[in-house]
């Protein structure tokens, strides 16, 4: 008997096995609540007694799911943010109101608390909207969420200006120091941006006495990369930290069941 975890997205839909969240399937749903039946089939092959999953919106698509999964009788639950995880380690909530946090950001926290135990760190999850959260040590040797930012994903935002503007770029540009086109503007307006609100966030926690170490993810972390890991030295692409964060609190449930 096989626990699943499942990332369900705006845009597309990530699970594995409990304990295989490192190398998980995706689909991209784009929206859409149908899944082909070939998912289906996979998940029954594997024989699940128990789904856990995180949802952030495509809440047509979770009632497929979950029609589906009451069908086969699979357990299931779609998590959402606690006041404080207790595992091998213990995360506060920060946030004013916890039910207000987004699942994801909060089961990618502790996804990235898991693989830096004990540090001060910035993760980053670039997708459809790009969140930038803060982790903090606490003197009791706790850690405490202490919320972040969210700001337009790198697609987002070009969809947006085409859409909305006289903006008519020739594709995805090049980042320039000068940008001498509209194409390349563009895309340089969209990296610095997210350059930018990574620095201020690196800064907060430097002021707040810790060195970030700063982790990211996200289907538009590749777009990204290379001059993140140029302009923040030390910074770590780690892929699947919602499904991690998952699989820390099935884990947690499972041994103490």
């Amino acid at each position: 008997m096989t626990v699943i975890l499942l990332d369900l997205g705006n845009t597309a839909l990530k699970w594995a096995p409990l304990g295989e969240d490192e190398n998980p399937r995706t689909f991209v749903h784009g929206g859409s609540d149908v899944l082909p039946e070939e998912v289906f089939d996979e998940w029954l092959a594997l024989n699940p007694e128990r789904v856990i999953g995180c949802m952030v919106s495509s809440e047509n698509l979770a009632l497929t799911l979950t029609k589906f999964f009451n069908e086969h009788r699979i357990s299931w639950e779609w998590m959402r943010s606690q006041p404080v995880f207790k595992g091998p380690f213990t995360l506060r909530n920060g946030y004013d109101d916890f039910k207000q946090l987004g699942s994801d950001r909060w089961y990618a926290a502790i996804g990235a608390a898991s693989l830096y135990p004990g540090e001060a760190l910035v993760v980053m999850h670039a997708g459809t909207a790009t969140t930038i959260d803060t982790v903090l040590p606490c003197e009791d040797g706790a850690l405490e969420f202490k919320g972040g930012r969210i700001l337009p994903g790198p697609v987002m935002m070009y969809r947006s200006l085409v859409k909305n503007t006289r903006c008519r770029p020739l594709g995805i540009g090049r980042h320039a120091l000068f940008p001498s086109n509209t194409t390349d503007a563009i895309s340089s307006g969209i990296l610095e941006a997210h350059l930018g609100v990574i620095d201020r966030a690196l800064e907060a926690v430097r002021r707040a006495g810790f060195e970030g170490r700063l982790v990211f993810a996200g289907g538009a972390a590749p777009l990204l990369a290379s001059f993140v890991e140029q302009e923040f030295p030390g910074a770590v692409l780690k892929h699947n930290l919602v499904l991690r964060g998952l699989g820390m609190f099935a884990s947690h449930v499972k041994s103490e069941g």
